[in-house]
């Protein structure tokens, strides 16, 4: 009866360590001849891969996304890898491209007259904001950029109650390095209007002048800055 026992316990460790060998030799049979690339390991004949790579032996790199969110007071143009495209404001786009690429390019906004609502010489009102794009294409889901504009600009708002409209204004009037003219008509509707980007100082100022068939009016205002990113002001004119 023992020698029975013993016997049916020894066939019984045996199927079960004939059966590890076959396992075992199936599995790295399965991995002989695949041969994972960029880091990747193989297990049960299938490569598993590093974040970033993708494809049935980790060939290729994994695509991803880059996104560029607006959070100035004006719209901005960006090319990136020679793809131009607008921001609208409170906006984003976002471009595609592989896993450790790089995305390079510029980006610019700037106050226009006509999208502000004012009339004005040139188009353009204040000064233009740039910004370097030089990103790398994460290795998963998406890389969010935020465009913000810093605390040596601020942002002007202008509005005219007052009887008369304004036919021009200077921002740090008189200062010896920032003054900026604009020939800009602004209605006396007393709508707020966003008018663009000036070099933000301690003591900045803006002087308007507006005139009517008599004589012309000088108003001179102090603003006041809390020198953050994304700063504004806003003058009022009565």
């Amino acid at each position: 009866m023992k020698n029975s026992k013993l016997i049916v316990f020894s066939a019984f460790v045996m199927a079960l360590f004939t059966g590890f060998i076959i396992f075992s030799s199936c599995s790295r049979t399965n991995c002989d001849k695949i041969i994972c690339q960029n880091g990747g390991t193989c297990a049960d004949g299938k490569c598993t891969c590093l974040a970033g790579f993708t494809g049935a032996l980790c060939q290729s790199r994994a695509n991803s996304a880059i996104q560029y969110i607006n959070n100035a007071f004006t719209p901005i143009t960006i090319s990136v890898n020679g793809d131009t495209r607008i921001i609208p404001v409170g906006g984003s786009v976002a471009y595609g491209g592989q896993y450790g690429l790089a995305a390079t390019g510029t980006a610019t906004t700037a106050g226009n007259g006509a999208m502000l609502g004012v009339t004005t010489d040139g188009g353009k009102v204040g000064l233009t904001i740039n910004w370097p794009i030089d990103n790398i294409f994460p290795a998963t889901d998406t890389l969010r950029v935020p465009m913000d504009v810093g605390a040596t600009w601020f942002f002007l708002r202008i509005a005219n109650v007052s009887s008369r409209n304004i036919i021009n204004y200077y921002v740090n009037y008189q200062f010896s390095y920032g003054e900026e003219y604009q020939d800009v008509t602004i209605p006396n509707n007393g709508t707020t209007y966003g008018m663009g980007y000036y070099l933000a100082y301690p003591y900045s100022n803006v002087q308007t002048q507006s005139t009517s068939s008599t004589t012309p009016k000088i108003d001179w205002r102090a603003v006041t800055l809390p020198f953050t990113s994304n700063q504004s002001a806003t003058v009022t004119i009565n």
